[in-house]
C-alpha cells in the first residue's frame, strides 16, 4: 500500500496562511470585542462610540450591525480593524446585560450580606428584647390588619351608589367623598393613623416613666374609628334627605312630593349604611391593639406593686 501525503502536512502553519488566494485575515480567526456606550449618532458626520475612556468614531453603512438605528447611551459590542477603525457594531444584547446585571447584584449581596446582617440583627435583637416576643407578634399582627388586610368594605352595588369598595383602614382614613369619585389621599387623619399605630414599635425606646402606656392608644383609635364612620355616615344621610326636600321644594313640588321623596332617599341612605361592614383587617387590628393594652396595663401593675 502506497502511502499519499497533501503538501499541506509538510507545511508550518506560517506558511500555510500565505499560500495565493488566502485572505490576510485568515490569520486572526476572531478578531476581539469591544464594548461601548453610542454618545453621538451618525448623522452627516461619524458616530461616536465611548470605550475605556477613548473614542471611536463609526458610521452607519456596513458597521451597524442592528435592524433598528442606533440611539444614543446604547450599550455596543464593535470590533475594530487592523488599522483601528470600528469595522463592526451590534447592540449589546438584553440577555448578556440582564445576566450581568443579576450577576452584580449577586455578587454585592454575598459580599455585604454579612455585614449587612451584623448591623440589623443586633438592632432587631434589641427591639425584640425591649418590647418581647408577645409585644413584637401584636405589633406586627397590629400592622397587618390596619397596612393590608381588607378593614372596611362597601357593598352597595343596590342602592343609589351602584359601587362595591373595599380598602385597609389605613385607606380608608384617607377616603375623600368630597369630590365627584371617591379617591383616597394621604391626609391629616391617615397620618395620625399610621403615627398611633406604629406607637407600639417606638414605645419602648422612650424614657418617660409611663412610656408604655401609649401602647393603650391603638385600643383607643380603633374602637373610636367605628362611631367616627357612623356618625359621618348619618350626616350625610341627613344631608341627602334635607338637599333632597330643598330640591323638590325649589322646582315647585308640594309637600306631599317632598316628603314622599325624602323617603324614598332616606330609604336608599339607610340601605346604604347597612352595606358597609367591617373585614378581616380591623378585627385582626382590634384584637391585637386589645393585646397589647393588655401588655400595657400588665407591666405597668408589675412596676407599682415594685
Amino acid at each position: 500500500m502506497v502511502m499519499t501525503v497533501s503538501p499541506l502536512q509538510n507545511v508550518a502553519p506560517e506558511e500555510a496562511n500565505t499560500f495565493p488566494g488566502k485572505s490576510q485575515t485568515s490569520r486572526v480567526p476572531h478578531e476581539p470585542e469591544h464594548r461601548g456606550v453610542i454618545i453621538k449618532i451618525p448623522d452627516a458626520t461619524p458616530g461616536l462610540i465611548v470605550a475605556d475612556g477613548q473614542q471611536y468614531s463609526f458610521m452607519l453603512p456596513k458597521v451597524w450591525q442592528g435592524t433598528a438605528a442606533p440611539a444614543r447611551n446604547q450599550k455596543v459590542v464593535f470590533t475594530l480593524a487592523a488599522n483601528g477603525d470600528v469595522n463592526a457594531v451590534r447592540l449589546l444584547g438584553r440577555d448578556v446585560l440582564t445576566h450581568e446585571t443579576l450577576s452584580a447584584l449577586g455578587q454585592t449581596l454575598r459580599s455585604n450580606g454579612g455585614t449587612f446582617g451584623e448591623k440589623v440583627l443586633p438592632l432587631l435583637q434589641a427591639q425584640k428584647d425591649r418590647m418581647t416576643m408577645p409585644g413584637v407578634v401584636l405589633s406586627g399582627a397590629l400592622l397587618l390588619g390596619f397596612f393590608v388586610l381588607p378593614g372596611w368594605s362597601l357593598e352597595a352595588g343596590n342602592t343609589i351608589l351602584g359601587v362595591n369598595l373595599a380598602y385597609t383602614v389605613s385607606q380608608l382614613l384617607g377616603v375623600d367623598a368630597s369630590a365627584a369619585d371617591l379617591t383616597v389621599h394621604f391626609g391629616f387623619w391617615r397620618l395620625i393613623g399610621c403615627l398611633v399605630i406604629v406607637l407600639p414599635w417606638i414605645a419602648p425606646w422612650l424614657t418617660f416613666k409611663r412610656a408604655q402606656m401609649l401602647n393603650v392608644l391603638p385600643l383607643v383609635f380603633l374602637i373610636t374609628l367605628p362611631l367616627v364612620v357612623h356618625t359621618k355616615l348619618r350626616h350625610f344621610a341627613a344631608d341627602a334627605v334635607k338637599s333632597t326636600g330643598q330640591l323638590f321644594g325649589g322646582l315647585g313640588g308640594d309637600g306631599a312630593m317632598q316628603r314622599d321623596m325624602q323617603v324614598m332617599v332616606e330609604k336608599q341612605v339607610s340601605s346604604l349604611i347597612h352595606a358597609t361592614s367591617w373585614k378581616s383587617g380591623y378585627w385582626i387590628a382590634l384584637i391585637a391593639a386589645l393585646g397589647l393594652a393588655g401588655l400595657a396595663l400588665k407591666s405597668r401593675q408589675g412596676g407599682i406593686r415594685h
